[in-house]
């Protein structure tokens, strides 16, 4: 992957980590946890495209499409995992 490709890369993930904290909520440290688990999946899937070396869904040297569904997969399994955010009040 070539220079570009991974600072695209890193913009792609933290677009989607962005967008997915727009769309759940959250506080700082929340959303600090959906960019970095989307770059770790970004790249994952990225990786994993290329080890089985599937060439659909390309953007120049980055494997787009599996890196996406691996993006995607992984913020919907850590907001499945984490617990929601406490609104400050005790029961």
């Amino acid at each position: 992957m070539t220079l570009p490709g991974v600072m695209l890369a890193f913009l792609i993930a933290t677009a989607c980590g962005l967008a997915f904290h727009l769309i759940r909520g959250g506080g700082l440290y929340r959303m600090a946890q959906y960019i970095f688990a989307a770059w770790v999946t970004f790249f994952a899937g990225h990786f994993l495209a290329e080890a089985f070396a599937w060439r659909f869904g390309r953007l120049g040297s980055l494997n787009l499409l599996p890196a996406l569904v691996a993006t995607a997969l992984g913020l919907l399994a850590l907001s499945f995992l984490t617990r929601p955010e406490s609104s400050g009040l005790q029961p």
